[in-house]
């Protein structure tokens, strides 16, 4: 019995393909959104900031926990992009369906669901959580005075 050989979907610009060819190659279901409204219509909504094509998830957490807009989740993205890759081109910003003790597939050890916002523990050593939720939660605009 000859075994089928794996080939994606088109990958669309709102999709991760680390995670979709994940869940395709196991049968599982990827469910992406397009942006911040249409995740949190989803009581299973996240958000995932990440930077090096996946390399390197920085902040993962539900949605239902955002009070900041859609640009200030950017320009999250960019500042913590710059403490650690630095590379604008590769760091993205994705709202997925994924349930809370999920794990989110992706480099340097990948990330966690939780209830509350999950931040790389590189980043969190530098005393960034607080900062993060911060500007998640609507109460700054964006990092700053951060190196």
């Amino acid at each position: 019995m000859k075994k089928k050989l794996f080939k994606p979907e088109i990958l669309l610009s709102h999709e991760s393909g680390l995670r979709k060819m994940e869940a395709e190659s196991t049968g599982q279901q990827y469910v992406s959104f397009k942006s911040l409204k249409e995740a949190q219509q989803d009581p299973q909504g996240i958000v995932i900031l990440e930077g090096d094509e996946g390399g390197q998830i920085y902040v993962v957490c539900p949605v239902s926990i955002v009070r900041c807009s859609e640009e200030s989740l950017q320009q999250l993205l960019q500042d913590l992009d710059a403490l650690k890759w630095s590379d604008p081109s590769s760091a993205h910003l994705f709202y997925e369906r994924l349930p809370l003790g999920s794990g989110v597939s992706g480099g340097m050890g990948g990330g966690l669901v939780q209830s509350s916002v999950w931040l790389r523990p590189r980043l969190v050593k530098l005393e960034l959580l607080e900062k993060v939720k911060a500007v998640i939660e609507g109460r700054r605009p964006r990092l700053e005075n951060v190196q």
